[in-house]
């Protein structure tokens, strides 16, 4: 399982292995949800999500609002699953 961490300014990198799996490259549009403490980053969307853009250097911002509802601070690690057939990323909090 891949881990990934949040920094400092609620940014995630994606590395370019997750990034080609997902068919993701700079300027994508992303859809961004929670599901029970899990944050998922879909190229589909439905109405109830918040965006963000994949930037040139594979970075997306986590937006606050939705860290604040799964109650992620700063340098947590996430479990990452791609699900490649939907176009989807899960991030899953590590417990300590």
């Amino acid at each position: 399982m891949n881990q990934l961490r949040l920094n400092k300014s609620g940014q995630i990198y994606l590395p370019n292995f997750i990034r080609n799996k997902m068919k993701l490259v700079p300027g994508d549009n992303l859809f961004i949800y929670r599901e029970n403490q899990d944050i998922i980053l879909s190229k589909e969307g439905c109405l109830t999500e918040n965006q963000c853009i994949l930037s040139s250097n594979g970075t997306l911002h986590i937006p606050n609002e939705i860290r604040k509802m799964t109650n992620i601070k700063s340098s947590v690690v996430f479990n990452v699953s791609v699900q490649e057939n939907e176009y989807k990323l899960i991030l899953s909090p590590k417990m300590a």
